[in-house]
């Protein structure tokens, strides 16, 4: 058989390796590449391991998707290079791309970089930490990369085209640069906390890390559109503001607006005078300093705690009452237990349940900042009923939540499912679905509800029942259509990142087209106890039916 290497390795060679130190060993950097790319290539859903035709073209497919959905969200960036005011359209631009990049980043990619199962592979041979960690690092660096391209390739064509080719190339220079940075200073920080964390704080620090970077990246980026007025730089008009200096992506578009905008404004120059020595500063740190000593600093991830193997009285009760089978009552306590005990896992969770809390508030802030402020804020909320959109944006990320509970970093978990005396597994994947719904998002539902609660009052209350009815249903109904593995039985593959974002799409139109029925419908007390009636039948349905439905694994 032909062996054939991933194109990767070819690009890397023209491209990497001739920026990369002479102190490192290239030949083990590449083969230690190689085998991660392989590895990926590899990594399939147990649904389709008695499928073997399909198994080899899966994860093209699944790089292809993301591809795709970040392409489509590049098409709107790309809308912004027609506007007439440069400075304020690519700062908006580059914005949603360092955005993007940074969920990617600490969402997905983070769990990769902290990794350390590798280190009882490499460690075993003459390998130095400096190429474990530079062939870790270019391995993240091309997905993230993929997804950078994805999505600014629409906005550089359209630059090329609109504003001439120097414009188009220094605009593809400075997008690659921005994911450069995004990639170290990721790095950095990681290394930062590293260095001054050990032990189990260090990995009670990480985690709270993650949910931190998480709300700040999204309350930074509601910064922007305040900022940059879209209505003032459409008409090509551009005013001053502080905030500026805060903005790395402002700082990126003034160097554009320097070189090929109308220009004259001191600050243009100054932010783009900040940039320059800020990425070198950054570089330096990287080079010198994150990078040869994070794999040393990572040992510190590899000390074990005492696990935790209880319950609180509030999981024991919650499994009591969801489920009378007592094996899947059983098998929602492992699934509690293991998320509890499993860091890296609570690494992914925590981030995506702060976005469930975090991405509603947001949703008002533009009304609790305007002129009346909070006062005016209450005041509107209580005259209309688009409140209660707040309360359909929880079920945004639940199949993605899902989706990190399927996962696992153990290659052989599968084998615990083909020994156990089940033949129908669905049971398994319910007791999943069940803690992601309950246990975690429903929480979540109770807080924002009460908040609409302080609001409207006790009127509110079925309105919040047809609301909680309708998300139950939209979840459940999104991961059996998107997710529905076994949880614990799958590798992360890097590819099927884009699947998330496709999924969260389906979610908003589903539960946008939910929201809008119940809101502009649904407002008299019977039409709301008849909606009431109708969504507890179609739960019903779909959990007595199509969450009910066979699932079977190969076994011996």
């Amino acid at each position: 058989m032909k062996n054939s290497e991933p194109f990767v390795l070819k690009v890397v060679d023209k491209c990497v390796k001739p920026f990369l130190s002479k102190d490192l060993n290239y030949g083990q950097i590449r083969e230690m590449l190689r085998l991660k790319l392989i590895m990926d290539s590899r990594r399939v859903s147990p649904a389709l391991q008695n499928n073997g035709k399909k198994i080899g073209k899966e994860p093209k497919r699944s790089m292809i998707l993301t591809c795709l959905v970040y392409m489509g969200l590049g098409i709107f960036i790309a809308s912004m290079q027609v506007m007439p005011n440069m400075f304020g359209a690519n700062t908006i631009s580059f914005a949603m791309l360092i955005f993007m990049l940074f969920s990617v980043y600490i969402s997905e990619y983070s769990a990769v970089l902290l990794d350390t199962t590798e280190k009882s592979f490499y460690g075993a041979l003459p390998i130095g930490k400096n190429e474990i960690s530079t062939a870790k690092n270019i391995h993240i660096a091309y997905y993230i990369g993929t997804i950078a391209a994805a999505m600014m390739l629409p906005s550089i064509v359209v630059g090329f085209i609109s504003k001439g080719i120097l414009y188009g190339f220094a605009f593809t220079l400075v997008s690659i640069v921005i994911v450069v940075v995004c990639l170290h200073l990721a790095g950095v920080i990681y290394y930062l906390l590293l260095k001054v964390f050990s032990g189990e704080k260090l990995k009670d620090i990480l985690s709270g890390f993650q949910i931190f970077m998480t709300i700040a990246i999204i309350l930074s980026y509601q910064i922007v559109p305040r900022v940059v007025s879209i209505a003032g730089f459409s008409k090509g008009e551009l005013t001053f503001s502080p905030f500026y200096f805060f903005l790395p992506s402002a700082w990126f578009s003034a160097i554009l607006e320097s070189l090929f905008g109308a220009g004259g404004a001191w600050y243009i120059y100054v932010l783009a005078g900040i940039t320059v020595p800020a990425v070198i500063l950054l570089e330096v740190i990287y080079r010198k300093k994150a990078m040869p000593e994070f794999e040393g600093e990572l040992d510190k991830l590899t000390e074990t705690a005492k696990e935790n193997k209880t319950l609180s009285a509030f999981s024991n009760l919650m499994c009591k009452l969801l489920s009378k089978d007592e094996q899947e009552n059983a098998f929602m306590k492992l699934v509690l237990i293991q998320v509890s005990r499993n860091r890296d896992m609570k690494l992914k969770l925590y981030p995506q349940l702060a976005n469930v809390f975090v991405l509603p508030i947001i949703m008002v802030l533009p009304q609790i900042t305007g002129e009346k402020g909070l006062t005016g804020f209450i005041e509107n909320l209580r005259e209309g009923r688009w409140g209660l959109a707040l309360l359909y944006f929880t079920g945004l990320t639940s199949a993605a939540i899902y989706g990190i509970i399927t996962q696992t970093e153990n290659k052989e978990s599968i084998m615990f499912y083909q020994i156990l005396p089940i033949e129908n597994l669905s049971k398994c994947i319910r007791a999943g679905v069940k803690v992601v719904l309950f246990r975690y998002l429903t929480p979540i539902f109770v807080a924002l509800s009460a908040l609409l609660f302080a609001v409207y009052g006790i009127a509110i209350l079925p309105d919040i029942v047809i609301a909680y009815l309708s998300f139950i249903f939209v979840t459940s109904l999104m991961i059996r259509v998107g997710t529905w593995e076994l949880p614990f039985s799958s590798e992360f593959n890097p590819a099927n990142v884009g699947r998330g974002l496709l999924l969260l799409f389906m979610s908003l139109f589903i539960l946008a087209l939910f929201g809008w029925t119940h809101i502009f419908w649904l407002k008299t007390l019977e039409l709301q106890l008849i909606g009431i009636v109708v969504m507890i039948l179609a739960n019903l349905v779909l959990w007595k039916f199509f969450m009910n439905k066979k699932y079977i694994i190969a076994r011996g």
